[in-house]
């Protein structure tokens, strides 16, 4: 702080200038936590506060990365050559994977889903499809059923690639006449994909491996029984047809609008049969034909075949469901072009995505596969997708989908990326990964790769058990007192920061803001129940599941979660609104009307969360985003642990002693301007324009700073350092700063900020701390009036109906 008391090391301010640009960045001995050199501590004045435990404020240090793992999404998972479903033995190394038998050691662990689909791959019965990555959100919307929409339409065979994603689709769907329970429950419609040989040898996908990583497989029809179970005849009749290798059919441009090819496409047309012939003679013989030609000697790698036919329609559970008419149903697997964890991982987030546009109940146990030409099919069986998560959580880099990253972050937000993202949340509650991965590695696949809201909170809260469990095992029984209690640093704390550690590995704002506000909301909520430990025994508030992991008792039901991430709270979760905005909706009492009833109804409001040490991980990060959550997490601890308002005393003192020294002296206004320009000059404090020489000669910057002054004394006086009023009043003071120099460096000492924090940085870390504790304000609400009707007596007196508290409720 410019023009304060000095401390005895910096008499020689001409020479400390002079070492400042040699040594840039370093702070002289006695003011090794103050930007411009500055004791917050006013000289000759003793305050009757302790002293704040603080051993750097305000100090910007060196960028200094978190240290890489072993592996990053270029390496492979070389687990996964080594699952081949079938083999060939001695006898038969002539033959080829036609006759190939299964793989005793692969086959044992396979689902009956995956051996199913991996001998549909050697009869050659399905069909694959890569999708172009920024293609996939208009291909899954073809599928999916709209509001106001019948069930079973047929897209017309001409649309467009991205027709799905139009504001009127009816002009390209026919729907039918009637809706009937016998209808399905998709849409169906034409699209070109892949058959391959043999077990996915010697043919390559469409399209670049660096822009169609990953693919589906659709089944094909078996039964015919309106064309005399003739294949061919009912492929000519539902115009589902067939190019051979190398061929390039363009459907998307050679299709008129009544649904006929044009153009010489029909000229080119070759069946089923055909095809798969000359997949054999692919795989087979030395020299074969591709376009009419003789190929001597074969390719290495021969050139997709392309069949145009009706996709999804039916559930396509069983074969007999699937038909060349209404549709072969819904993809029967999902593959991967490489072994790489970079497209491994692209393949989870697809899966996941699969299931919210879907439905979870039609992509259960989705069988996933790597496919190549040269290596033909593998498996990613379920023990492998552990294996899989395993790595991912303690030897991969994380990172987030580099499709959404630029377009997701807190500065650039696009709506459909965003829900994109959210879409592609891993659930860790799925295939029992809870039962593989131990709580530490689920919260950094959380934190690093991105997890669902739901499994996120049930992670938390059942560390949150765990802890309170601990505690009430180890006191004493008799010692329990009508005091409340505070839960102490403990498991819960370790896995957040876990998540975060890898939140800021990867870059990632939003899984950290996610992360930071389940935080707050489950320990909050674990607060209320610890609270409660007199008259809730936790002997029995756990049962265990399914797969033996113990389910949560903290929250009624998991749809809170969901509402207050989605929107309806002001939050700024999943809603349209930008999250900034909500964020900064949430300070106002007029949109924060759930905790003035919280005070209308004298229920105390959830003090902030137990302290986050966030101090390395702002050292490792100059991301605006991140920067904001971590502020807020820093914020929050301020609150907590009473540091704030400490700070804030010794701020009011310095600020009055700056004032009254100013008022008796130009000069001394002078040197403050000179200290400020040099600080700013060196870069050691975060404002937007250089501070005002003409502000200092007058005196603008006094009455700017009086005000200020006022406004501190009032937050201390008359607000709660624990609750949502101290950063209402921050942010009213935030509010009204133009060009803050001092008023800045001060708010970031109360709030434990250092100096990269700027007006923008310091305001989103405080609506963000805001937002986090009105979601536990409202749950807290919630939970207090369920927990006095459910421990209440009813009783009928004289046709009225009232209602008796029993002690327990009384007592809150």
């Amino acid at each position: 702080m410019e023009g304060l008391s000095l401390s005895s090391n910096q008499a020689g301010t001409k020479k400390k200038r002079k070492q400042k640009k040699k040594k840039r960045g370093k702070g002289s001995k006695g003011s090794k936590g103050n930007k411009t050199g500055i004791d917050l501590k006013p000289s000759g004045e003793n305050l009757d506060v302790p002293t704040p435990n603080i051993i750097v404020a305000n100090f910007t240090p060196i960028i200094d990365p978190l240290p890489l793992l072993d592996l990053g999404p270029h390496d492979e998972f070389t687990e996964l050559l080594q699952s081949a479903p079938f083999v060939l033995e001695e006898s038969e190394k002539t033959a080829g994977p036609e006759e190939a038998k299964p793989n005793p050691e692969v086959w044992n662990t396979m689902t009956e889903a995956e051996r199913n689909v991996v001998t549909k791959l050697q009869q050659q019965t399905c069909v694959v499809k890569t999708v172009k990555t920024s293609a996939w959100n208009a291909f899954l919307q073809k599928f999916a059923i709209k509001d106001g929409e019948m069930g079973g339409g047929r897209w017309r065979l001409n649309v467009g690639e991205n027709a799905s994603l139009g504001t009127d689709r009816r002009k390209s769907i026919i729907f039918p006449q009637k809706q009937t329970q016998t209808l399905p429950p998709f849409h169906s419609f034409s699209s070109s994909t892949t058959l391959l040989p043999s077990c996915g040898f010697k043919m390559r996908c469409y399209g670049s491996l660096k822009e169609h990583p990953t693919g589906v497989i659709f089944a094909l029809p078996t039964l015919f029984p309106n064309d005399n179970n003739n294949e061919g005849q009912a492929a000519d009749r539902t115009k589902s047809w067939s190019w051979p290798s190398g061929y390039s059919a363009k459907t998307e441009f050679n299709i008129d609008p009544r649904g006929n090819l044009m153009n010489g496409r029909e000229d080119a047309l070759v069946s089923l049969d055909e095809l798969r012939r000359h997949n054999h003679s692919y795989l087979h013989d030395p020299n074969y034909e591709i376009m009419g030609k003789v190929v001597k000697g074969g390719l290495k790698t021969v050139p997709f075949n392309e069949i145009y036919l009706r996709v999804g329609g039916t559930i396509g559970a069983h074969d007999s469901d699937r038909s060349f008419d209404d549709g072969v149903g819904l993809p029967i697997a999902l593959f991967v072009r490489s072994a790489t964890y970079g497209d491994l991982t692209a393949m989870l987030r697809l899966r996941a995505r699969l299931v919210s546009v879907l439905g979870r109940d039609h992509i259960r146990g989705i069988p996933l596969l790597f496919i190549t030409p040269e290596t033909g099919v593998r498996v990613l069986t379920e023990g492998l997708q552990k294996n899989l998560l395993l790595v991912m959580s303690n030897s991969l880099n994380p990172f987030q989908n580099p499709q959404l990253k630029h377009k997701t972050n807190i500065n650039n937000t696009s709506e459909n990326h965003l829900q994109q993202k959210l879409e592609e949340l891993l659930d860790l509650d799925d295939d029992g990964i809870r039962d593989v991965l131990t709580p530490e590695e689920c919260a950094r696949v959380a934190g690093g790769f991105g997890a669902t809201d739901d499994s996120v909170a049930n992670l938390l809260m059942e560390a949150v058990v765990d802890d309170v469990e601990r505690d009430h095992k180890s006191a004493d029984s008799s010692s329990i007192d009508d005091s409340p209690t505070k839960l102490r640093q403990g498991k819960l704390q370790e896995l957040v920061n876990e998540g975060l550690s890898a939140a800021v590995r990867s870059g990632d704002y939003n899984t950290s803001r996610q992360l930071l506000i389940l935080y707050t909301l489950v320990a909050s909520k674990g607060q209320q129940n610890k609270d409660r430990a007199q008259s809730l025994s936790l002997k029995g508030t756990k049962a265990v599941g399914e797969k033996g992991r113990k389910q949560n008792y903290l929250l009624s039901d998991t749809e809170r979660i969901e509402e207050a991430l989605s929107g309806n709270l002001p939050t700024g979760g999943h809603g349209s609104d930008s999250r900034a905005k909500l964020e900064k909706q949430a300070l106002i009492p007029t949109i924060s009307q759930e905790n003035s009833v919280l005070y209308d109804q004298s229920v105390p409001p959830p003090p902030p969360p137990p302290p986050l040490d966030t101090d390395r991980l702002r050292s490792a990060t100059n991301s605006d985003g991140l920067l904001a959550v971590l502020g807020a997490a820093e914020v929050l601890k301020s609150m907590q642990d009473g540091n704030g308002k400490l700070r804030t005393l010794e701020a009011v003192a310095a600020i009055e002693e700056w004032i009254d020294k100013s008022e008796n002296s130009v000069s001394f206004r002078l040197n403050s301007w000179r200290q400020l320009k040099s600080a700013q000059g060196d870069l050691k404090i975060a404002t937007e324009q250089d501070s005002n020489f003409m502000a200092f000669i007058s005196n603008k910057a006094i009455e700017t700073r009086k005000k200020f002054a006022k406004e501190l004394k009032d937050s201390v006086s008359n607000t709660k350092f624990e609750s949502i009023d101290f950063l209402k009043s921050i942010h009213a003071t935030l509010s009204k700063m133009n060009n803050p120099c001092l008023r800045l460096e001060l708010l970031q000492f109360i709030l434990g900020l250092d100096n990269r924090y700027s007006i923008a940085h310091v305001i989103r870390s405080v609506e963000l701390a805001a937002t986090c504790l009105n979601i536990s304000a409202y749950e807290t609400m919630r939970a207090n009036s369920e927990y006095a009707l459910t421990n209440c007596d009813v009783y009928n007196k004289s046709g009225d109906v009232d209602l008796v508290l029993t002690s327990q409720a009384q007592d809150l």
